[in-house]
């Protein structure tokens, strides 16, 4: 049963799981919960390709990864078919790596430099 531990927090999933933290704090996901996790993370309202994070992953697939990061960047992420199957696992945490970084690293491709962050609506706006 893959473990993640990231900062203060951590999961035991039944599949796959990550963890990522930033200034905001600390969250983890199973690949077989749906997305997008990072509801409390400080990069989910700014999706900026430069902020900072923690990372790390058992197990997870890399597909569930690349749904994440197109979340933050729509229609900017796309994955090699040939690791369609891809399954990651760091060895050690990520620390202090740019979110932008974290997506070449994990071998997603970013369709343009820099990438562009999905707009938030204001915070008076209706939903």
């Amino acid at each position: 049963m893959p473990e993640c531990q990231l900062d203060d927090c951590g999961i035991s999933c039944e599949f796959g799981c990550s963890c990522m933290s930033d200034a905001a704090g600390c969250e983890c996901w199973c690949e077989n919960i749906s997305l997008p996790p990072l509801t409390k993370l400080r990069v989910r309202e700014a999706r900026d390709p430069e902020a900072y994070v923690n990372f790390s992953a058992s197990g997870m697939p890399l597909v569930r990864l690349a749904e994440l990061f197109d979340d933050l960047f729509p229609g900017q992420i796309l994955m090699p078919v040939s690791k369609m199957h891809e399954k990651v696992t760091t060895d050690e945490e990520l620390r202090q790596i740019k979110l932008g970084d974290l997506v070449e690293y994990l071998g997603l491709v970013p369709v343009r430099r820099p990438l562009q962050g999905r707009a938030t609506p204001p915070a008076d706006a209706e939903v």
